[in-house]
């Protein structure tokens, strides 16, 4: 791995938790553009895929006792289903496609966000084809199913701690699982395995100080700049 490379992946890495520790949200999109600038669409998943399954890994640890199972059942079938197939897109896909449908979805994902402020619901039990979107999107970006699961959540449940527990418990599931999948697919190699030790110091770092900011912070306006700078992410991808 050249130097710049390093360095370029240090701050995505870096940047992408940080964000993910102190909105609790959006961490993989963010990461992702920045990471793309050094690396071709398949490297990059699978670079962040690693440090996606420890971050879940270390909150569902916490939060399992409020996860409600029921609705991960509704969901996990189509999740394994659209996790599979969205990683044969990200090993066969055209990568300019790709980055510019990542920007389009950034920009979904925005979308939805002010949508949902003013209580937008999706009718009926749909849990295998909203699995299916999450994991879609979760396979071939290594991030982008939250929103998507969140929608079918938010009208599942109405205690805030329960919501919030059960899509950690729901994203873990994906990190978890796209990380042998994209070894089976030969896109997560040793040779990424053996550099991502070299990030970890700095992984633990952004999470570290992602809390001690978390406590003092105004989540509020932290989210607005966060979401103008999606959207930049976003554009840019589109665009070039």
């Amino acid at each position: 791995m050249e130097t710049v490379q390093l360095i370029i992946l240090i701050i995505g890495v870096g940047l992408g938790f940080f964000v993910q520790t102190v909105a609790g949200f959006a961490g993989g999109l963010f990461a992702l553009p920045i990471i793309l600038q050094a690396f071709p669409m398949q490297e990059a998943v699978a670079y962040l895929s690693i440090f996606l399954c420890i971050f879940s890994i270390l909150l569902v640890y916490k939060t399992w006792p409020q996860i409600d199972k029921g609705t991960i059942k509704e969901l996990v079938a189509g999740i394994i289903a659209g996790l599979g197939v969205g990683v044969l897109i990200l090993k066969t896909g055209n990568p300019v496609i790709l980055k510019k449908f990542l920007g389009g979805f950034i920009l979904l994902f925005i979308g939805y966000h002010l949508i949902s402020k003013k209580g937008f619901r999706l009718p009926g039990k749909l849990g295998i084809l909203f699995g299916l979107a999450g994991g879609l999107f979760s396979g071939v970006f290594s991030a982008g199913g939250g929103p998507t699961y969140v929608m079918y959540v938010y009208n599942k449940i109405s205690s805030a701690s329960v919501f919030r527990a059960t899509i950690i418990g729901i994203l873990s599931i994906t990190n978890i699982l796209r990380v042998p999948m994209l070894i089976a697919s030969d896109i997560l190699t040793a040779d990424i395995l053996l550099h991502s030790v070299y990030i970890l110091p700095f992984f633990i770092v952004a999470l570290f100080f992602g809390n001690r900011i978390y406590e003092k912070i105004n989540e509020q306006a932290f989210r607005n700049i966060l979401f103008i700078l999606l959207a930049a992410s976003g554009i840019s991808l589109i665009v070039r």
